[in-house]
């Protein structure tokens, strides 16, 4: 089974734009995040399916924040070898240049610079490498556990939603064949009253008018199953919105695990750039406005704003009585 393909009975809505919670997240390439859920309701069958690829995502996310600390401690660990080398070359050089006195003291010392400035980019490669990176890579493995092709917990939620679907999309199912059936027992009483209209000959209007008989019979019993049905599912549609929120909840209170960490991740990279940086004004102000930044980071919002997009709070299309029309 592919996990986020699904058929839907119902065909997508058409939605009118709708005021959106107050993101960043709005302006961007997220509000439609390249996928076939986007402009669907939550509830429509199948539609979950961006909620289960949401929490595939997160293994991912995770992964490419690693890597992409892990580039940095590599970037700053190449930089300090390279200071280093620098220092000890141009140490030398001076050790056997005919420079003397004061200047070469000076000159020196700032050869001395280097040294001072590798041990801070080595500080930041070392507190990325052995502290921060291990703990974000340990997190990944300990709440993404993987049972053959995908993960245990959106195994879980996958299955959980079609649970919560299984009895409504066998009511849709019936809707949509009472519906076609009705369709076409008022296609076959219009034509029957037609031929009656103009037939000629006495015995065959006879016949006719009895098929149309038959036919406006048929056309009364299945609209009446048709009616039923749309009544049954209106009657079933608040018990099966709540157990359809109930596992979408279970997958905010996951996604909100993940947000969460991730926020206390980008605190603690904070925290080594402050130490790295503290004695100097211009990376000073790079830590300030990272922690600026990283003060409006709202897990609750973001989920707020996902909810709204792709969640419950979504438009729905839910099954109506539609009459005929020739």
């Amino acid at each position: 089974m592919n996990l986020f393909s699904r058929k839907s009975v119902i065909p997508p809505p058409s939605l009118s734009p709708q005021p959106s919670i107050p993101n960043a997240a709005t302006a961007g390439p997220e509000a439609f995040a390249n996928n076939s859920a986007y402009g669907r309701g939550f509830y429509e069958p199948g539609a979950y399916s961006v909620a289960l690829k949401r929490c595939e995502n997160g293994h991912d996310l995770a992964q490419q924040l690693a890597d992409m600390l892990e580039e940095r401690a590599q970037l700053e660990s190449v930089y300090t070898n390279q200071l280093r080398a620098w220092s000890r070359k141009w140490h030398g050089e001076l050790t056997k240049s005919q420079e003397y006195g004061t200047n070469k003291k000076v000159w020196d010392q700032s050869v001395t610079t280097g040294e001072q400035m590798a041990e801070v980019h080595g500080a930041l490669s070392s507190s990325l490498t052995d502290s921060l990176i291990p703990k974000l890579r340990q997190w990944r493995k300990d709440n993404y556990e993987k049972s053959l092709i995908h993960y245990r917990k959106t195994k879980e939620f996958e299955k959980d939603f079609i649970d919560a679907q299984k009895s409504w999309n066998k009511l849709l199912d019936k809707i949509s064949e009472y519906k076609a059936a009705y369709y076409t027992a008022c296609k076959t009483a219009k034509a029957t009253d037609d031929a009656e209209r103009v037939a000629t000959d006495e015995q065959q209007r006879r016949k006719l008018a009895d098929k149309a008989e038959v036919a406006r019979r048929e056309v009364g019993s299945v609209k009446a199953k048709y009616e039923q049905t749309v009544n049954e599912a209106k009657e079933q549609r608040p018990r099966y919105e709540a157990a359809m929120k109930d596992v979408f909840e279970r997958t905010q209170t996951f996604e909100r695990k993940r947000l969460d960490f991730f926020k206390e991740t980008f605190e603690e990279f904070s925290k080594v750039l402050e130490t790295a940086t503290q004695d100097n004004g211009t990376l000073k102000k790079m830590n300030e406005d990272f922690k600026t930044s990283l003060s409006a980071h709202d897990s609750s919002e973001d989920l707020a704003w996902w909810d709204q997009n792709y969640g419950t709070q979504t438009n729905n299309r839910w099954p109506e009585f539609e009459d005929y029309r020739d």
